[in-house]
């Protein structure tokens, strides 16, 4: 992931043709052709997207990326699903297509839950790949992402393909996943991180619930969080440190900051979290160490002075 955005932000240059003779007086000098750039799509990187732009068209290849010139409309489709149009640049995902800050605006949801469904082999970890028979079968098949009844609109399409998933994935699963996407954007392309917020310096203990999870959270500026003397004995699936507002974990404004901590198993140990592009210090009051796929607090906290 981090080679693919890496190289997605480096600017490609397609030259062709031959060179002017500018010292003969009776040959025209030709303008340069036009800067041709490469561009992302991410979720995961999303391989079989068709794309089309006034001067490009193609299928995004196994890194998601797609071709493109200065200031064109560029439009993603799979058959007859098509997307909005939006403004070619070198890193879209789901937000840009709907012109969206929100991860849980419904039509991004419903994106997101499409295109990780549609994944050949449901492993998210090696990209998303569309098969070409996603296509064909959606060929004649038109989406509305906004539609409440979208999950029946595209159960079909899920089944058919005999892909790993034979319906769609959870609304919450997705999000989390584009969530980790957005992460490591965040850390690819760090921002400034000023100390003015008022939590900054905050800290508090984990109260500890299940899988002997302890330790302390340090607020260090304003999008950086430290966990100290952090335990966890690495036992449960699917889980994040969370950040809510009055430990609502479980709402659809809770989030998860850093990566998954499946699986491994922690001690006295020390680890620096940034809180994602979209999220701000006011969107949290504590942090949980938050199970996804049971819905269960393993430990929480709460930020004080």
């Amino acid at each position: 992931m981090k080679n693919i955005v890496l190289m997605s932000l480096l600017l490609t240059l397609s030259a062709c043709g031959g060179s002017s003779d500018s010292t003969a007086p009776d040959k025209e000098v030709l303008p340069p052709p036009p800067s041709t750039y490469t561009g992302v799509f991410l979720d995961s990187a999303v391989e079989g997207l068709n794309y089309s732009t006034n001067s490009q068209s193609g299928t995004t290849n196994a890194g998601g990326e797609f071709l493109f010139q200065a200031d064109e409309l560029i439009t993603f489709s799979i058959g007859g699903i098509t997307f909005p149009a939006i403004s070619a640049e070198l890193i879209l995902t789901p937000l840009s297509l709907f012109k969206s800050s929100d991860i849980n605006q419904l039509e991004v949801v419903n994106t997101l839950r499409l295109l990780q469904s549609l994944d050949s082999d449901g492993d998210l970890t090696n990209n998303i790949q569309i098969p070409e028979i996603a296509h064909e079968l959606a060929q004649d098949l038109t989406v509305d992402f906004s539609d409440e009844n979208f999950e029946d609109v595209v159960s079909g399409l899920i089944t058919m393909i005999g892909s790993v998933h034979q319906q769609l994935v959870s609304a919450q699963s997705a999000i989390d996943h584009f969530q980790q996407t957005l992460n490591l954007l965040s850390n690819e392309n760090p921002t400034s991180c000023e100390s003015t917020h008022t939590m900054v310096g905050y800290s508090g203990f984990f109260e500890t619930f299940h899988h002997n999870v302890a330790g302390k959270a340090t607020i260090i500026d304003d999008c950086t969080i430290e966990i100290s003397q952090f335990d966890y004995d690495g036992g449960g699936p699917d889980v994040y440190f969370y950040g809510a507002i009055n430990h609502k974990y479980n709402s659809t404004d809770a989030f998860p900051i850093g990566n998954k901590l499946n699986g491994q198993i922690y001690n006295n140990a020390t680890i620096t979290i940034k809180l994602p592009q979209n999220k701000t210090l006011d969107d949290l009051t504590g942090l949980s160490v938050w199970c996804v796929d049971f819905s269960a607090d393993f430990g929480h906290m709460e930020f004080t002075p």
